[in-house]
């Protein structure tokens, strides 16, 4: 009959400590790394769920970029058409100076000369560009960011009106034309353009507030949507921190039962060997 050291549950606590030690490491890998799944394996589904909201986070992280720079365009025409709206009151009060019964003839000319300076700043308005992109009088037209729509600010059509008096259409914004002057242009003239680039400030101001509430609603969407995402993806550190003790304390029970098991069966050798000596 043969004799065999060991027992099975000897064997039972091995395998137990081995285990609990694979639970130990990965335990210890989710609270280093703040993940609670470290692969598929750990929860196929929840995994997939996480990698759609990613995927949609990119997306409104895209979105909301696209705003920033479209708002950054609008601020830009906001401040030159501020400018332009400056521009056409000063040459309203050079009008009234012009007008004026007190002027003399030097009067008028530096009036003059001061109107033609301003009108040839007017002119380099209409042609300012943002990164390459022109503030006004677009050729591709209306602009579409993350579903707001920007019209294209026609500031030339602005600058120019027609009072029906004789003068014809007055464009005060083509310093080319020579014919428009102080002399030829008219209060009634510089009245309805003062009111048209007005019109534009007040649009713009209406495109920079929208595009605003989309910018803070894709912000909003994006934190919504990572918060889900950790509620799914990050680990519970007091949660796995309990659990990795309690691990642990297995862990130390087992390896204790094994030590116990091994000092057991040192006796029996001994004994045994004790017993063929004395034969």
């Amino acid at each position: 009959m043969s004799l065999t050291l060991g027992s099975s549950s000897n064997y039972r606590s091995l395998s137990h400590m081995s285990s609990t030690k694979a639970k130990m490491d990965k335990s210890l890998e989710r609270i280093s790394s703040g993940q609670r799944l470290l692969s598929a394996a750990d929860d196929p589904g929840g995994l997939a769920v996480a990698m759609k909201l990613k995927s949609q986070i990119s997306s409104y992280d895209a979105q909301k970029d696209s705003v920033e720079n479209a708002k950054s365009y609008v601020e830009a025409q906001s401040t030159a058409l501020q400018t332009a709206s400056e521009i056409v009151t000063k040459m309203q009060d050079l009008k009234s100076d012009y007008d004026d019964p007190s002027a003399t003839v030097a009067d008028k000319a530096a009036y003059e000369s001061e109107f033609q300076d301003l009108r040839k700043q007017l002119d380099s308005l209409k042609g300012e560009t943002l990164n390459g992109t022109k503030l006004f009088n677009r050729t591709d037209g209306d602009m579409t960011v993350s579903s707001v729509t920007l019209t294209n600010l026609d500031l030339n059509a602005k600058l120019q009106n027609d009072d029906s008096s004789g003068n014809g259409n007055q464009n005060i914004g083509d310093s080319s034309d020579t014919s428009v002057t102080l002399n030829t242009v008219t209060v009634t003239n510089l009245s309805n353009i003062s009111d048209n680039v007005s019109g534009l400030v007040a649009e713009a101001a209406g495109d920079e507030s929208t595009l605003g509430f989309t910018s803070e609603y894709l912000s909003n969407m994006s934190i919504n949507l990572e918060t889900a995402r950790g509620r799914i993806m990050d680990v519970d550190l007091a949660e796995e921190s309990a659990n990795y003790a309690k691990l642990s304390m297995q862990y130390e029970a087992a390896a204790a039962a094994v030590a116990q098991a091994n000092v057991a069966m040192g006796a029996v050798l001994d004994l045994l060997l004790s017993s063929v000596n004395r034969d």
